[in-house]
């Protein structure tokens, strides 16, 4: 193994045991996540620990790029007060992306497997098919935060750079996104039920249909999913009909499911998270038009949320 691949190794081992530590040190993990989700952070690290050598040795020569190595030394950069660079930053803010969402998008994912797995047989349909999509969603997520790699093409390009940018991103996850609840009423319910049982299982096809465009938006970002980062632009379906189709259809969804017990309050409330979002779109086009890639793309795609509207 050369001296490269060694630097290589022993650095992405240091902070990813760091990221490991904080899952204990940081009290909302240590209360968030199960046993389950800690256990397998552990045989992950493991894995990691043992396997990726192999890894090191075969690609220190093509790959030039190392997020650990990076993030390493541009601490030394910030000790010895020099001016951290591009790929410094980037490296540096995807492992917060990766130290915020990573846990999370684990817990979500085992959550609604092992509830899937429990009521799979007495569930409703409605139910299985909601949990299954979250499933499958949650795992794609947490796969894109897990890895980056060359021939997955999901190397990271740029991260969102602005304060405003990853506020209105990680408000909209625990912890935060209780704290706005504290404020601002939540009235939606998935299981929302519609006057009669004919409407509510009318209402209940469209919102299984919302949720499929969702899921397709996921399945289209594939391994470059992603929160606050530039992976290389997809403009595949749904991604070719409009720009933000994942948000625009859990907006929708929310919307209709709240409406049998609408209120001033509760439409207030989910006025709030309407905005947060429409910012959370803002601030990613702003990001991703430094990307020549993204400013072709939305001469082709040129509407943001809702075809031939807006």
């Amino acid at each position: 193994m050369t001296i490269r691949a060694i630097k290589l190794y022993l650095s992405s081992v240091f902070v990813y045991i760091f990221g490991y530590l904080l899952l204990y040190l940081i009290p909302f993990y240590r209360n968030f996540l199960s046993e389950q989700s800690l256990n397998m952070f552990f045989y992950f690290l493991l894995s990691f620990i043992i396997l990726s050598p192999i890894y090191y040795f075969l690609s220190t020569n093509r790959y030039s790029t190392n997020k650990p190595y990076t993030f390493l030394l541009s601490l030394v950069k910030v000790f010895r007060k020099e001016k951290l660079d591009f790929k410094d930053k980037t490296a540096a803010r995807f492992l917060l992306v990766k130290i915020f969402f990573l846990p999370l998008m684990l817990q979500f994912f085992i959550n609604n497997y092992n509830w899937f797995l429990q009521n799979l047989k007495s569930a409703s349909f409605f139910a299985i098919m909601i949990t299954l999509i979250f499933t499958i969603d949650t795992f794609v997520f947490f796969f894109g935060y897990s890895f980056e790699f060359k021939f997955l093409k999901n190397r990271v390009k740029s991260v969102e750079p602005t304060f405003f940018g990853w506020f209105v991103a990680i408000i909209c996850y625990p912890p935060f996104n209780g704290v706005v609840g504290n404020y601002f009423l939540w009235g939606a319910n998935d299981y929302a039920y519609f006057w009669s049982d004919g409407v509510t299982m009318a209402f209940r096809v469209i919102i299984i249909f919302l949720l499929l465009v969702y899921l397709s938006a996921t399945f289209a970002l594939g391994p470059k999913a992603s929160n606050l980062t530039n992976r290389g632009i997809v403009t595949k379906f749904p991604y070719s009909v409009v720009r933000h189709p994942a948000y625009i259809s859990k907006n929708l969804m929310w919307w209709i499911t709240l409406l049998p017990v609408i209120n001033f309050k509760f439409a207030m409330g989910m006025g709030v998270w309407l905005m947060i979002y429409f910012f959370r779109a803002y601030t990613e086009e702003r990001h991703l038009s430094s990307d020549n890639d993204y400013i072709e793309y939305k001469k082709k795609v040129k509407w943001k949320f809702i075809p031939f509207v807006y």
